[in-house]
């Protein structure tokens, strides 16, 4: 608080800047009355009212405010309300101690300015505890007018209304306290939920803060924080909550002190409907033939309010459904959620509906492969086809056709099935025992090789100084080592015979007699000349 003399001072020149910025009139009268009064404790109540009345003519004249003044012991002004209303609103400054509240005005006329010429005003003029003394409060009484227009005069009157005096010691306040929320929440999903509290002035310190919610306006509360050791002078709480149902919630919180006075504020807080899983339907896709009927099953969401839609209707958890004709369909599901679920997603199933066809089966045995089974359309021709596997041979089919052959074509005239059947080749051995005895001047010979299953043995010249061809071996005229493979590659019954190789040498012809000189013809290049002794007859 100021000290007395300061504030005079401050008072003092507050009232000089109003009475400068006062309204004039060409003429004015003022005056007051006095009324005594004793300070309480908790200082002073003083309702007031303003009365404005007027003559005839009063549009010239701008009128004066209702004017009260609190004048201390000493003569000392100690402070000043002055109210009027404009436009039917009530205003009203307080220059010094105390504060103005509770205005209200009612103004039938008005003067120049806008002042009010007939009405009045209401207020309460609260002033704190000055100390201890006699004050004075004078009500002024002012009347203005336009010069040599006694029609003009608007009077301004200010009354002790009543109901007012010394005021006992305040009772110290409650906690302040605030509920902290989110601007929405969503059903099943948690949000924090808070209070702050604090202590005002000249209040006690804090004892607990509890956070409460209430799901049925009040009805019944549930209890989701308390705190019995706040901080003071101030405090914050949160907690996490998921409300179980979507609507309106309230919010509570709660203050106490350490004299059990109480703060309490409420919040409401929209909690909307909770979105649900997506929903499946079984099967999840279908292709028959016209008249065919599938049955769909529909799971997950939250509620398990299914609404079938597309080819199918109606709700329930499956629905069976006929496909009469050709064409592309599609049966639909969803959840159709309840008051705290939002709908779910729409699960879909394809739908093909096809002419009427017919099924080749085809299958195998042990031993290789079959391929060309599937679904065709009435009288086509299927083709079926085998292959067998390593070490194995086809063997021939079965079924709704016969043959060698290892494919085959079948008229779909119905269902039918196939069996390509297979059988493990038998193994074969070669047997070659290699040519002696081969010279230069050999005649050509055949190789002679056999196989164990009796096939024919088909022979290959790897290197050596002859000429091989069809299984016949021409020496070329030079000595040599000659290498020959023989193989059998097998037939539907035998596998491929382990291929055989063999060598054999050319060796230059035995000594004899050269009757003729013969190499230009032959190319030969081992002519040799020789003598020799004979005669004819027996031996010795």
């Amino acid at each position: 608080m100021m000290p007395p003399l300061a504030c005079r001072l401050a008072l003092g020149a507050a009232l000089a800047l109003a009475a400068a910025l006062a309204p004039r009139a060409n003429a004015q009268v003022a005056r007051y009355s006095s009324e005594s009064a004793a300070m309480g404790p908790g200082g002073f109540v003083l309702n007031f009212c303003v009365l404005w009345t007027c003559d005839d003519d009063p549009r010239g004249t701008t009128s004066a405010p209702g004017r009260i003044e609190l004048v201390d012991a000493g003569g000392s002004l100690v402070g000043q309300l002055l109210a009027t209303a404009s436009g039917g609103r009530a205003s009203a400054t307080v220059s010094g101690a105390g504060a103005a509240s509770n205005l209200s005005a009612s103004i039938h006329l008005y003067g120049a300015d806008g002042t009010p010429a007939d009405g009045f005003l209401s207020g309460t003029w609260t002033l704190p505890d000055l100390g201890p003394g006699v004050y004075t409060i004078r009500f002024w009484f002012s009347q203005s007018s336009v010069a040599r227009s006694p029609a003009s005069t608007i009077s301004t009157d200010t009354l002790n209304a009543g109901g007012g005096g010394p005021v006992g010691r305040a009772p110290a306040p409650p906690p302040d306290v605030t509920v902290l929320a989110p601007a929405s929440a969503t059903a099943f999903q948690q949000v924090g939920i808070g209070a702050a509290a604090s202590v005002p002035p000249g209040g006690n310190p804090l004892a607990s803060v509890v956070i409460d919610v209430s799901l049925d306006k009040g009805s019944t509360w549930v209890r989701i924080d308390s705190d019995s050791s706040p901080s003071s002078p101030a405090d914050s709480e949160s907690a996490p909550y998921a409300f179980g149902a979507a609507g309106t919630a309230t919010l509570r919180a709660t203050a106490t002190d350490t004299a059990g006075l109480v703060g309490s504020a409420q919040a409401t807080l929209p909690v909307g409907k909770a979105n649900q899983a997506a929903v499946a339907i079984t099967p999840s896709s279908a292709a028959v033939t016209p008249g065919q009927s599938v049955a769909f099953t529909a799971s997950g969401g939250a509620t398990g309010n299914y609404v079938f839609g597309g080819a199918a209707s109606g709700p329930g958890p499956s629905q069976t459904v006929a496909f009469p004709a050709p064409g592309s369909y599609a049966v639909t599901v969803f959840d159709a959620g309840d008051a705290n679920y939002n709908p779910s997603a729409t699960a879909s199933a394809p739908v093909s509906v096809r002419a009427p066809f017919f099924t080749l089966s085809v299958s195998a045995t042990a031993g290789g492969s079959a391929s060309g089974g599937g679904s065709y359309p009435p009288n086509a021709q299927a083709t079926a086809s085998a292959a067998p596997g390593p070490g194995n041979a086809f063997a021939g089919w079965t079924g709704d056709a016969t043959g060698s052959a290892p494919t085959v074509s079948v008229l779909m005239d119905s269902n039918k099935s196939l069996v390509a059947h297979f059988t493990a080749l038998l193994p074969q051995t070669i047997s070659f025992v290699p040519p002696t005895s081969v010279t230069t001047r050999s005649p050509p010979f055949p190789l002679v090789a056999t196989a164990s299953s009796g096939l024919p043995v088909s022979f290959a010249l790897d290197a050596g100084p002859v000429v091989l061809a069809r299984g016949v071996v021409t020496p070329s005229g030079s000595p040599g080592e000659v290498t020959v493979t023989a193989t059998q590659p097998g037939n539907a019954v035998y596998l491929a015979a382990q291929p055989v190789v063999a060598s054999f040498a050319i060796g230059p012809p035995p000594p004899g007699v050269v009757l003729e000189d013969d190499s230009a013809s032959t190319k030969r290049s081992d002519r040799v000349i020789r003598t020799t002794s004979f005669r004819c007859g027996p031996p010795d």
